[in-house]
């Protein structure tokens, strides 16, 4: 088993960068691909608070800073002018889609290069976080050990644990059996914690303390079914109290299918590729072959394969090949261009879904579709059709399919320019 040491301790944040550029108008497949190549934003909230950037945001540009910063990563020398060229709003639009400026920091700083502002900025924010994950893992730890509550630690919880090279994260989910979940909840709550939000359907509702991540207390993982050989393959975290984590191909196959299949929108996202990377190191070759035999098996089992070749290549200092620079292309787009849309707590989760469908293939668009039919288990979100579903359970469950096939109709019509623009702009 791999080991690590302790993660740095905090560095002082330092000013915000305030470089601007104008954005210079592009004849490129019409004006709606121009709008969409170059144009100014504000940045949507994330969980440091809304940002508001002014500098010009170009898509290409930060395509070009992806392809640096995958070599920088991989142990090669990028084109240190692709980093020095680049806009404040195409470093913000950058950092906040691959949200991997910890690890770029510590390579720039190892080529004894000055590391940007804009690098230093987001590094400063990842690392606060990470260590406020790590506070609040390690208070659920003891939590648990005090009541006999037996909690697995997923994703980057892991490696802020745990890891030499943590990534940024944006909550702390944490694993325990359905019957203890509220009881765990209920501790935390007794902490000072709240509840905030509704419920998911592999969590309860998350629970937030002043200045600090949030956490998701987990009874189940969504889109992996957790047997009781899962529990059992589960290993204590060294030096942590009452907390363990997932075998190592259970944990390889969790953050691989909740990066292609829970988010698309983060398939391949250097953080999600050098976790998974990270992953690879504790997997012997027997654990990697029973990984390879369940992707093969999975409908969406290119893209899966895809994201472990590329942590592979990564953690073996091969040259990556970059397999998903069209859905980096549409991620810098949907942060960037259209940044001025928000957020709708209808529209904007089944926008998204409709996009990373249509650039990940038929299986993606089938999958989707199928999504769509499927009857849910739990009670609609929306009171209204709550209400509908109890009086009326037939009616209810009629309108609700109804209501979301009609959704998809409408954000497929509306999301294919927006992904012919990413083909285009990654082409």
């Amino acid at each position: 088993m791999r080991t690590y040491r302790q993660a740095p301790s905090p560095q002082e944040a330092v000013r915000r960068p305030a470089a601007r550029r104008a954005a210079p108008p592009r004849d490129w497949c019409g004006d709606l691909a121009t709008r969409l190549h170059r144009c100014s934003f504000t940045a949507a909230t994330h969980s440091d608070g809304p940002v508001k950037v002014s500098a010009g945001a170009s898509v290409r540009d930060a395509l070009r800073l992806r392809a640096a910063a995958l070599d920088l990563l991989g142990g090669r020398q990028p084109d240190w002018s692709d980093l020095a060229a680049c806009s404040a709003g195409t470093w913000d639009v950058f950092l906040r889609a691959e949200r991997c400026a910890l690890a770029l920091k510590a390579r720039i700083a190892a080529a004894e290069r000055e590391v940007p502002d804009h690098v230093e900025t987001a590094a400063t924010r990842e690392l606060q976080r990470i260590l406020s994950a790590r506070g609040q893992l390690l208070r659920i730890g003891q939590l648990a050990a005090a009541h006999g509550i037996p909690a697995i630690v997923l994703k980057g919880g892991v490696a802020a644990l745990a890891s030499a090279a943590p990534v940024d994260l944006a909550d702390a989910d944490v694993l325990v059996r359905p019957l203890q979940a509220e009881r765990l909840a209920g501790l935390l709550d007794e902490e000072g914690f709240l509840g905030t939000g509704p419920a998911g359907t592999a969590h309860l509702a998350q629970r937030i303390a002043p200045n600090a991540v949030q956490i998701e207390v987990h009874f189940a993982i969504q889109d992996i079914e957790v047997s009781d050989a899962m529990w059992q393959r589960a290993r204590p975290l060294d030096g942590v109290v009452g907390l363990s984590r997932l075998g190592a191909a259970d944990y390889l196959w969790h953050l691989l299918v909740h990066s292609v299949v829970t988010h698309p929108h983060r398939r391949g996202s250097l953080r999600d590729v050098m976790l998974t990377a990270e992953a690879l190191y504790d997997c012997s070759p027997a654990e990697l072959r029973e990984v390879e035999r369940r992707i093969a098996i999975h409908p969406l089992s290119q893209t899966l394969d895809e994201l472990l070749d590329m942590a592979r290549e990564l953690r073996d200092g091969l040259p990556v090949r970059d397999r998903f620079r069209r859905e980096a292309a549409a991620n810098y787009v949907f942060r960037g261009p259209l940044g001025w849309l928000g957020f709708s707590r209808f529209w904007t989760p089944a926008f998204v879904s409709a996009l990373f469908a249509q650039l990940g293939g038929p299986a993606a668009r089938r999958a989707e579709w199928a999504l769509a039919w499927h009857r849910p288990p739990f009670a609609s979100p929306w009171g209204f059709a709550a209400r509908l579903e109890r009086r009326s359970p037939r009616i209810g469950r009629w309108s609700r399919t109804a209501v979301k096939i009609t959704r998809l109709i409408v954000v497929r019509m509306a999301t294919w320019p927006v992904a012919l623009a990413a083909r285009l702009l990654a082409s």
